[in-house]
């Protein structure tokens, strides 16, 4: 999320091109974003690749937990 939030909108590459070294696998990355997609804090739009970003805002995310 905290990518997201400072990218404001992504593809995975960009994600995982914020991660310092060793970076996580890129299907790890994928399923955590479907799981904050599921649970409704991250949306996507299709394009020849899903970009993403985040529906909630961070102060948001945070006083929800």
């Amino acid at each position: 999320m905290r990518y997201l939030w400072r990218l404001e909108k992504a593809y995975l590459k960009n994600i995982l091109d914020e991660f310092s070294e060793p970076r996580p696998a890129t299907t790890t990355i994928a399923t955590l974003l479907k799981r904050v997609i599921d649970k409704g804090f991250v949306g996507f739009h299709q394009h020849a690749a899903p970009e993403y970003f985040p529906i909630v805002k961070k102060t948001e995310y945070f006083s929800s937990r």
